[in-house]
Formats: C-alpha cells, sequence, structure tokens
C-alpha cells in the first residue's frame, strides 16, 4: 500500500498550464521515501500546498508530512515554483533526516502492535497521483486533527484506564467523567493551537500532556465530591480491565512470573501515589521513554526515574513473594 499525498493549489497552480505538475512534484517527493521505508503506509501522508502571490511575481510551496508520531513541515518561497518547491523538498529533507537522528530506533510508533503490521503494510513508496482534488486534508489544522485521529483508538485506551484508576481511588465520582468526552475536549484544544503546535517533543507526547491536562482538570472540578460512593466490585472491574490490557512495554519473552505480578501490581494500584500510577500507565502500557514521560507530566526527569525504579522495586518483590509462594 502506497503512502498518500495531496496537493492544494491556491491563486493557480503554475506559470505555464503546460507545466506538467502532477508528474515532476511525483519525480521529487520521491527523495522522502528513503527516509520512510519502515514506517507503516497508513501512518504518512503528505500534503502539498502550491500558492500564488497574488499581486507579486512569486510562489510559496508548503510541504506538511505526517508520520506516526510528528508532523514535519518546510515552506519556501521563489520567483519560479518549481524554484520553490525545490527548496521547500531540501528543507523537509533536513527536518526529516533531524527527526530521525534524534530518535535512534526509538520511535514511539515501534510498539508491539505496530511491528506485527509492519510485513504486511510496506509501503512501496508514494502512490503514482495525488488524491482527488479538494480530498484529504487542505491546511495545517487537518493534518493535526489526521494525526490525533490516527490515534484515537490508543488514547481512549489510556483515558479510560486513568479514569478507572481514578474512579478506584476515589478521586473521580464514578461514572462522571466519559473518556470520549475527554478527548473531544484534547482535540478541540490541539486544534486550537494547530499553528503553535509543541514547545517540545513530538505532537504525540504533546497529546499525551494535553490529555493528562484535561484528566487534572476534571479531578481538580470534582475535588469536593471525593468523598462519592465508589462501586462495591471496583476489583472485578480492574480486573476486567487489567485483563484487556496489552502490556506493549514488555519484551516478547518476558516471563510469566512477571506478567502476573504486573497483573497483582495492577490491582493494587489504586494505593498508590498518583505519580507512580501515571508513570506506570506510561511506561508499562504505553512504551514511552522516561525522557517523554517527564514531558507529558511535567515531572521531573529524576522523579520519573526514581518512579520507575520503585514501580520495579514492587515488581521484583512481587516476584519473589510468588516464588516463595510456590
Amino acid at each position: 500500500m502506497p503512502f498518500s499525498w495531496n496537493i492544494v493549489t491556491r491563486n493557480g497552480q503554475s506559470e505555464d498550464p503546460r507545466f506538467p505538475l502532477e508528474k515532476k512534484l511525483r519525480e521529487k517527493i520521491a527523495k522522502f521515501e528513503k527516509h520512510l521505508k519502515h514506517f507503516p503506509s497508513d501512518a504518512v501522508h503528505l500534503q502539498i500546498v502550491l500558492e500564488r502571490h497574488p499581486r507579486k511575481d512569486l510562489y510559496t510551496s508548503t510541504l506538511t508530512l505526517r508520520v506516526p508520531s510528528h508532523i514535519l513541515q518546510s515552506q519556501k518561497s521563489g520567483r519560479h515554483l518549481v524554484e520553490a518547491f525545490d527548496e521547500s523538498v531540501k528543507a523537509l529533507l533536513r527536518e526529516l533526516e533531524s527527526m530521525k537522528s534524534h530518535q535512534r530506533g526509538e520511535e514511539l510508533w515501534k510498539r508491539k502492535e505496530r511491528r506485527k503490521k509492519l510485513h504486511e503494510l510496506k509501503a512501496g513508496g508514494f502512490g503514482a497521483s495525488p488524491l482527488a482534488e479538494g480530498t484529504g486534508p487542505q491546511d495545517h489544522k487537518h493534518m493535526v486533527g489526521d494525526l490525533f485521529q490516527h490515534h484515537d483508538k490508543e488514547f481512549l485506551r489510556h483515558v479510560r484506564r486513568h479514569i478507572l484508576h481514578d474512579e478506584l481511588a476515589g478521586d473521580l465520582p464514578k461514572d462522571t467523567v466519559k473518556a470520549k468526552d475527554i478527548l473531544k475536549e484534547v482535540r478541540r484544544r490541539a486544534l486550537a493551537r494547530a499553528g503553535k503546535g509543541p514547545k517540545e517533543g513530538s505532537w504525540l507526547i504533546w497529546f499525551y500532556h494535553l490529555i493528562h491536562q484535561e484528566l487534572k482538570r476534571q479531578r481538580a472540578r470534582f475535588t469536593r465530591d471525593k468523598a462519592g460512593k465508589v462501586s462495591t466490585n471496583e476489583s472485578k472491574i480492574l480486573s476486567k480491565e487489567g485483563a484487556k490490557v496489552s502490556r506493549q512495554a514488555d519484551p516478547a519473552e518476558e516471563s510469566l512470573a512477571r506478567k502476573d505480578a504486573l497483573a497483582r501490581l495492577e490491582q493494587d494500584m489504586r494505593n498508590w501515589p498518583r505519580p507512580e500510577r501515571e508513570v506506570f500507565e506510561l511506561y508499562y502500557v504505553e512504551g514511552i521513554e522516561p525522557e517523554e514521560i517527564a514531558m507529558i507530566t511535567r515531572q521531573p526527569l529524576k522523579k520519573v526515574r526514581e518512579n520507575i525504579e520503585s514501580i520495579q522495586s514492587r515488581l521484583r518483590e512481587e516476584i519473589l513473594a510468588q516464588e516463595a509462594a510456590a
């Protein structure tokens, strides 16, 4: 399945109506393909915006590339359309190379379920033709919305688990906050700030940060109701929810004892300090690295690492307890 791409033109397409626009652009965007070949094809989209100045002899080319956890953009202008487009391609290549050098093979998209799909979703490059005119994302805000939608299922699972833990810990009254409502508000805020984007880290990490901000806002809203009723079948609910979770950060060869210990820890999480609960969800469930957890939660990196060590200590103790009881 090839990567998708679309063209948006404003105030005319080119200096010469005979200019073979689509063919020329397709030849030039092939330069990106060697950097994108390991990405699942459904996680990549390139938007090309070509604009002619209404009064000056000037053309602007804006390229926006959506990959699994980032949105990269370059914009260049010139007296000729091809010149502007060539410069924007070169700039985006630099952005792409810089992103890959920083990631060093630890991209968030390399979670377990993604790795299983890589062989099925190998892309042969960009499609021979762009999407039909008027289809696909038409501006930067649409690109942000597409990236958010691409991760919607994992966001929904993440929010549902946090709400469940908050309910069991007595930080949220039961059935007062819905995961879909949280994501609807986060999406609204993300689109409203699409032009600014994240100050640090990837767009995906920024989305997670906005999710945690909104969860915090909801907890503050219901602070006075912390003494509200908590369902008597909490253990049953947590056990059922925990059984659904795929612990994506753990290697496939982890021992059965470790899995059992993680399941037991999940049942005991309601009594943990909130920072440890947040770190557990992001590190063990979502597979996010400590540096990025610090960006999401705004905890100091040192504290994040201490929380991971504390959780690992709990895990070792649980494993030893199981071995002693065996």
